[in-house]
């Protein structure tokens, strides 16, 4: 009978260790699993940081460059002087039309842009000056033009506005006349 208990009680040790083990196992899966969910949460939250990040510097990008056009344009206009002058009403109108119309084509615009509610009133804002001649901004969307100025003196000071700026005049002054090829 001593060998029989003897048995039984090595038996009794080798359930327990299997059942300490599964139960072990069973605690740490429930563990990984809520952790997991807690790590990809974390992951996926600072990809979206990273995305709106870089999202807000496209959006500070677009706002310059319209903001350059349409002081270009203006400018333009106020200087420009019917039938004496070197420059047609024509040229002003389609130079500010084609680099609207860049902007809008550009890839990065619909990819930043589209579907995205933050910037509807931007979007907005984008397609209607794009679809009216700058001799008629001021008349018929004043609204809109009104709109870039205030986004623009938002932008905060930074060597990339400065550089991103000195790059756009010169973009603008190069093909602002420039005779477009489709």
């Amino acid at each position: 009978m001593g060998a029989q208990a003897k048995s039984n009680s090595t038996a009794s040790i080798a359930i327990y260790v299997i059942l300490g083990l599964l139960l072990a196992f069973v605690v740490f899966y429930i563990v990984w699993k809520i952790m997991k969910k807690k790590l990809l949460k974390k992951k996926e939250l600072k990809v979206l940081r990273k995305k709106e990040e870089e999202t807000k510097k496209v959006y500070y990008d677009y706002v310059m460059s319209f903001y350059k056009i349409i002081e270009y344009a203006e400018n333009e206009l106020k200087n420009f002087v019917p039938s004496i002058g070197s420059t047609k009403m024509k040229d002003i109108k389609n130079g500010a039309n084609k680099l609207t119309a860049k902007l809008l084509k550009r890839e990065d615009f619909a990819k930043s842009f589209a579907d995205n509610k933050v910037y509807e009133n931007f979007l907005e804002h984008a397609t209607k000056i794009a679809s009216y001649n700058c001799n008629l901004w001021e008349s018929n969307i004043p609204e809109t033009v009104q709109f870039f100025k205030d986004e623009y003196k938002l932008i905060p000071e930074s060597e990339h506005k400065t550089e991103y700026l000195n790059l756009v005049e010169q973009s603008i002054r190069r093909q602002y006349y420039e005779k477009q090829q489709d």
